[in-house]
């Protein structure tokens, strides 16, 4: 596998994130049903939280070649290089785990690499632990080669990429292992009716709607990663067997306010979130003490 080195310490609504939370209500698909059924008996279920600070490393699966790909790239990683900064992510210290410890951040961005395609651009979920497992070893996203137990690995797949549920079951997902915890996150581009959000189809708020969208998704999958990271903290189960995190709970199931809160619209774009002279589109956060959809004080 060609792995190569990009940067170290540098800094419709969207459907599908997780089709199991679109079976969780029963006779209604609006947020307000989900958190009206279980907000009030979401709870830890006994694990730990990502606490304290949070490295995450980035591999940019596919061709990421060309000069849009790589502003593309510069936009994803300035996010989480700046987002623990926010109100928003602010929301989610409420959330502890058994050991007392809250979600407090920040995310450190360690690393990230390019892999145009070391298990080919067809993948499927298996694939997905191997190229981190591959990545890790080569060297570039730890000088030690280790895996960071405590850090997130992100696959952000190009536009050259296809996976077996991407834009059919979903528009990203996490998941972990027995040594770390990763997303996925598809390129929205491929699927846009579907994966990126209709506030952002036309013009998007750093002028790729792709990647734009890509950033709402990884604010929905974070949230997970964070308060769940290995199954067995911030989670419920249904009567059916449906299991909800956090990211559930505002996700596609409601408004575009439920899930977007106060959007600001423009001439230019619609975002909801400012850090700096930079503008955003995420999803709210549930807020444990209101018992709403929040985008933080």
């Amino acid at each position: 596998m060609k792995l190569l080195f990009i940067a170290t310490c540098l800094l419709s609504v969207i459907i599908n994130f997780i089709v199991s939370a679109q079976q969780t209500v029963q006779n209604s698909n609006t947020v307000s049903a989900i958190i009206s059924q279980y907000g009030n008996s979401f709870k830890n279920a006994g694990g730990n939280v990502l606490s304290d600070k949070v490295n995450v490393y980035i591999i940019f699966y596919g061709n990421w070649t060309s000069e849009q790909s790589i502003q593309e790239q510069n936009i994803f990683m300035e996010f989480i290089d700046n987002i623990s900064h926010s109100p928003w992510f602010s929301t989610m210290k409420q959330y502890a785990g058994s050991n007392g410890k809250s979600v407090t951040g920040p995310l450190n961005l360690v690393a990230a690499v390019n892999d145009a395609g070391s298990h080919s651009t067809s993948l499927t979920n298996a694939l997905h632990k191997q190229i981190v497992i591959d990545a890790v070893k080569s060297g570039y996203l730890s000088p030690t080669n280790r895996i960071d137990s405590s850090g997130v690995y992100i696959i952000m797949g190009g536009p050259d990429v296809s996976d077996a549920d991407f834009c059919k079951s979903n528009c990203g997902y996490n998941s972990y292992s027995d040594e770390f915890q990763y997303m996925f996150i598809g390129y929205p581009g491929i699927c846009p009716d579907i994966c990126i959000p209709s506030l952002i189809q036309k013009q998007s708020p750093n002028n790729s709607p792709a990647m734009d969208a890509a950033i709402t998704i990884f604010s929905h999958e974070i949230q997970d990663v964070l308060t769940d990271p290995r199954g067995n903290a911030w989670e419920i189960e249904t009567s059916s067997g449906v299991t909800i995190e956090l990211g559930d709970f505002c996700s596609s199931q409601g408004t575009s306010s439920e899930q977007f809160g106060n959007v600001i619209k423009t001439q230019d774009a619609n975002y909801n979130l400012q850090l700096d002279d930079n503008k955003y589109l995420v999803q709210t956060i549930f807020d444990l003490e209101t018992k709403q959809c929040s985008l933080g004080q």
